[in-house]
């Protein structure tokens, strides 16, 4: 330590303000590493410096409340298959198909006609639609209350009107030119020229010389 501070004191003064320059820094950096390890050393563990925290005059969003107790769905047993037997299904009602009609018996015209004996032409053309007044025709007034068939005519005696094939079979056996005596109620089939038949119902004989009949005459076979 002598022989340094005898080298010091023959030096000149440039050399003696960097020497102690030189001596200040280092006296300075040891003072501060030895402060540090101090600090270290006496620091808790597990701790570890961060950057200081920041607060936002607006909040960010909204907090997430806790989670609440779990529920558990208690075990409930399957339920035990049934013994009583599946309803049997009731079956649908069935329909009856109702029954077509066919051109024989389908109606070709239907209405009221007046057999006239006091005019030029007494009688009617069925076969027509509507019938046209003629000279006689398929069914005419021939005298007093007397109807008149020129091809065919029948009387229906049952208490309900006839079919088409009922009076069919009626006229096939009483074929002919024909007349009737009638009134009021009674009932006769009648043939037309062109082989149609007819049914005709007398609805009023107002005198010896008018006689007023319903007439339906079906389709042709």
């Amino acid at each position: 330590m002598m022989r340094f501070l005898r080298w010091l004191r023959s030096q000149d003064t440039g050399v003696k303000a960097a020497l102690i320059g030189l001596v200040g820094t280092l006296t300075a950096a040891l003072i501060t590493a030895t402060v540090t390890l101090v600090i270290a050393l006496n620091r808790p563990p597990g701790t570890t410096p961060g950057p200081s925290p920041t607060y936002s005059d607006t909040p960010s969003g909204t907090d997430t409340p806790a989670p609440g107790p779990t529920t558990t769905t208690p075990h409930t047993n399957p339920p035990e298959p049934s013994t009583t037997p599946p309803p049997t299904p009731t079956p649908a009602p069935s329909r009856t198909p109702t029954p077509t009609t066919s051109s024989e018996s389908r109606p070709r015209w239907q209405g009221t006609l007046v057999l006239d004996g006091t005019a030029g032409v007494r009688g009617w053309f069925l076969d027509d639609v509507p019938p046209g007044r003629a000279p006689v025709g398929d069914l005419a007034v021939k005298g007093p209350s007397e109807l008149y068939g020129a091809y065919a005519l029948a009387r229906w005696d049952d208490s309900g009107p006839p079919t088409r094939a009922q009076c069919a079979a009626l006229l096939n056996t009483s074929l002919g030119q024909q007349t009737l005596d009638v009134q009021k109620g009674d009932r006769a089939c009648v043939g037309t020229e062109n082989m149609r038949v007819a049914y005709v119902e007398v609805t009023g004989v107002p005198d010896a010389d008018h006689i007023d009949v319903a007439v339906t005459v079906w389709q042709r076979a």
